[in-house]
């Protein structure tokens, strides 16, 4: 990105070339003036019916499919990303917004816990008690730089923070302002048409960190939806705690999300799961939170799946990064990773002569577990298409690479029923730090649904007892209330 003075201008990702249209910086004021607007939406959206908050996330649905083109194409000079990719991610995001429509008028959120009263207790009379749930107000809610259509300006903190009644405000991200700003406007179109109050839904820019505390720091946000970096995730949180009055944040930073692979299942399939790795790797170039940044074998494996996983990584072309400073951190990671003892270097993609600026491909890198543990590669995240290979002597010395782990967004294992043994074993000590558990699959590509869980504990996410995605997310921007001695129709 370019700055000039207080604006600045997006960048093309294929070729590091300026993009149309500059976007000013927040003010102070229009900050406050924005949460001031959403203070007061608040408490007029406690007198909205489910159906018509439901309504509301059915019409933005619509609306940014009829500026679909329009988005679409900003989106992909942005990101980088393929048309197949982005298209794929709108429809996740407008499906997204249908299926909390329907949530909004369902309310599963809204569990009412009621106890009678009973005058004639002794030695006093019991009242009646009812508990429910109400929404928290304003939410501040910053977007993932790698999904600018289902995890920023529409997405799931945005549907989640709606359907349970409360205003949204969103920080648009840096790296794509142009695809946020196209879709705030269908937005702000829907708030109109519909006749929401003005502050439902606010959207400004910025690149200082100083715009983004202001927001989080405004007595009036009452909960904040963050998806990024652990530096920036931290930056908030404390921001949040010095606050008069902290409030909760739902943050998720940073997942290495690894992978083990039985014995049994590499002498079966191999190949197979070394293509499934080297695809889901490259998925979004890995950018992908749930990227497999960390594979876990038996040294007597190692040298069959590195020879397959090449193959497969031989065959892919190199892709943009998201932006200049995420390729910039990219290669920093893989310098690190290049001059560090006792790690060998598997596989690094060779520039082509068409590639842009940014266009990075697969690195592979492998190690020893005690040179991993002893190095703290477990748990060193770079952004990107790059893993590490590990590899342990035995299936006791895999077990302890698993305890090694504190906090990941998931974990999998590739498994035949001769290995239940060391699954259980598994098991036991994934459930300890992994929020998502998956057998015989990959983490990238996740299905919304009711059972969905996407956090886990810390740097997967600043509270790992919520979900940024999936049915459960509607919990976080609501708070119980216990009433005392209300009627029942009250």
């Amino acid at each position: 990105m370019n700055v000039i003075m207080n604006c600045f201008q997006a960048t093309c990702a294929a070729t590091g070339e300026l993009l149309p249209g500059e976007f000013a910086e927040a003010t102070a004021n229009q900050i406050d003036s924005a949460c001031e607007r959403a203070a007061d939406a608040a408490l007029k959206l406690r007198e909205f019916s489910p159906e018509r908050l439901g309504e509301f996330l059915s019409a933005v649905a619509s609306e940014i499919q009829s500026r679909r083109t329009e988005i679409v194409a900003r989106c992909e000079l942005e990101t980088g990303y393929i048309n197949a990719r982005v298209e794929g991610e709108f429809d996740r995001a407008a499906g997204q917004l249908n299926l909390f429509a329907r949530l909004a008028a369902e309310r599963p959120w809204d569990r009412v816990t009621t106890e009678p009263a009973d005058p004639d207790r002794k030695p006093f009379p019991k009242p009646r008690m009812s508990r429910r749930f109400v929404p928290v107000g304003p939410v501040a809610v910053f977007g993932a730089c790698n999904f600018p259509l289902a995890i920023s300006v529409v997405g799931n903190d945005f549907v989640s923070a709606i359907a349970t009644g409360n205003p949204v405000i969103v920080k648009s991200h840096p790296s794509h302002p142009g695809t946020c700003e196209l879709l705030g406007d269908a937005v702000i179109e829907v708030v109109k048409r519909l006749g929401f109050p003005a502050g439902t839904f606010d959207l400004f820019h910025g690149i200082s960190p100083d715009t983004s505390i202001r927001l989080v720091s405004h007595p009036a946000i009452s909960a904040v939806g963050f998806t990024g970096s652990p530096q920036g995730g931290r930056a908030l949180a404390k921001a949040v705690l010095e606050r008069e009055n902290p409030i909760p944040i739902f943050a998720e930073l940073g997942s290495t999300n690894p992978v083990f692979i039985g014995r049994d299942a590499m002498a079966a399939r191999v190949e197979a799961i070394a293509d499934g790795f080297a695809a889901s790797l490259r998925f979004g170039n890995g950018h992908m939170c749930t990227k497999p940044g960390v594979v876990v074998v038996h040294e007597a494996d190692a040298e069959s799946f590195v020879q397959a996983t090449c193959k497969s990584f031989a065959k892919q072309p190199n892709l943009p990064m998201l932006s200049g400073p995420v390729a910039d951190a990219f290669d920093r990671g893989i310098e690190q990773l290049q001059l560090a003892e006792d790690v060998d270097e598997l596989f690094v993609a060779k520039r082509s002569h068409s590639d842009g600026p940014w266009h990075r491909g697969a690195h592979w890198f492998g190690m020893t577990a005690e040179t991993a543990i002893r190095g703290g590669w477990l748990h060193s995240e770079t952004f990107g298409p790059v893993s590490i290979l590990v590899r342990c002597p035995d299936e006791e010395t895999i077990l302890r690479v698993a305890g090694e782990f504190h906090g990941s967004l998931t974990t999998t294992l590739h498994t035949e029923a001769s290995d239940n043994d060391f699954a259980r074993g598994w098991l036991k000590v994934s459930e300890r730090f992994a929020g998502r558990i998956i057998l015989n699959g990959w983490p990238t590509g996740m299905e919304i649904g009711a059972a969905t869980q996407h956090g886990g504990p810390f740097p997967a996410s600043l509270d790992g007892r919520s979900t940024s995605v999936g049915h459960a997310s509607l919990e976080r921007f609501v708070r119980p209330v216990c009433y005392q001695n209300l009627p029942e129709n009250q």
